[in-house]
């Protein structure tokens, strides 16, 4: 009977190998718009993608944050200033990325605040297989931070986890 067992956990994991690694067809012909590429999880997204063949289209804040990432990717990337406070930048933007696109889909991601894990390729990793992967996973957890503590933390009352993650984590330095 066990033999049986490991044979379907065998094959069970098999076809999720199999089906994780297949990818979206036409990459290079595919646009995504990415917000906060200065740095952080935008700046390496931005890259992980473009080096996988997909048109980015990266907004920075800056002209320094563009440039910067213009002289470190292909010529695919194109980038835009983009202050997402201000109506009119966002106007402008909008305005930039319909005259690349046209009448395309594209898919935008967000900049992402600061995660436990100073290693910011596990969570672009993640980014990048939910916008390639052909069979996306409904639930992504980046990093053993996430697998182990923040994972199972969701599924408590909220109550207690809030109590873990104030007692557990610094107080900010002003408070409401």
């Amino acid at each position: 009977m066990w033999l049986y067992l490991a044979a379907l956990l065998g094959l069970f994991f098999l076809r999720r190998w199999y089906r994780e690694r297949q990818s979206v067809e036409g990459l290079p012909e595919k646009y995504v718009l990415i917000t906060g590429c200065d740095s952080g999880f935008g700046n390496l997204l931005a890259k992980q993608l473009d080096a996988r063949g997909l048109r980015v289209l990266a907004a920075c804040l800056t002209q320094q944050g563009a440039e910067q990432l213009r002289k470190a990717t292909s010529e695919r990337l194109q980038t835009v200033i983009l202050d997402v406070t201000r109506t009119d930048s966002i106007a402008a933007a909008t305005a930039w990325v319909k005259e690349r696109v046209g009448d395309k889909v594209i898919h935008a991601t967000r900049d992402l605040p600061k995660s436990c894990n100073s290693d910011l390729s596990v969570v672009t990793g993640c980014m990048e297989h939910a916008l390639t992967a052909r069979h996306p996973r409904t639930r992504y957890s980046a990093g053993w931070d996430a697998k182990l503590v923040f994972l199972p933390l969701s599924y408590l009352p909220t109550w207690f986890a809030d109590f873990v993650l104030t007692w557990s984590y610094p107080a900010p330095a002003q408070k409401v």
